[in-house]
């Protein structure tokens, strides 16, 4: 069971609350930047693969997921040699890929596999998707 707190009618879970995200999108401020950032998200935004893989070799603190918009970085399959530079570089990280050219969420149970959104996703399941990725991620105190 995960705790949840209820704002405005809506309900968040705890668990995943100021999760550092790593995306990789054409726009900074996207609807995906937007919708991560509803989640609670803590978003850095880079607009090419090579651009993130340097942030995430920079960066002391290690991200928590690092989510790709396939759609502005070469399709699905940018988002497969995205998820090859990763497990290249040794990143650990969870990962979620979004494409129009996905027809339904897959959320496999892997650690190490990619969760895959429809780009036209509604924010529920948006936030299904997200809340599945981050599954086992421990919580943090929030001081």
């Amino acid at each position: 069971m995960q705790p949840a707190i209820r704002t405005g009618g809506r309900t968040f879970s705890a668990q995943v609350m100021g999760a550092r995200v790593l995306l990789v999108a054409d726009v900074q401020d996207g609807p995906i930047a937007n919708r991560l950032a509803r989640c609670g998200s803590l978003v850095d935004t880079e607009e090419t693969m090579e651009l993130a893989l340097r942030r995430l070799r920079d960066d002391p603190l290690g991200y928590d997921l690092f989510v790709m918009d396939c759609d502005s970085c070469g399709g699905v399959a940018g988002g497969e040699r995205a998820v090859a530079s990763l497990i290249a570089a040794d990143a650990r990280m969870r990962v979620m890929l979004v494409s129009a050219e996905f027809d339904a969420p897959a959320l496999p149970l892997g650690r190490r596999t990619a969760v895959c959104l429809p780009a036209a996703v509604g924010d529920e399941e948006f936030r299904r998707g997200y809340d599945h990725v981050l599954r086992d991620k421990v919580p943090q105190a929030v001081m």
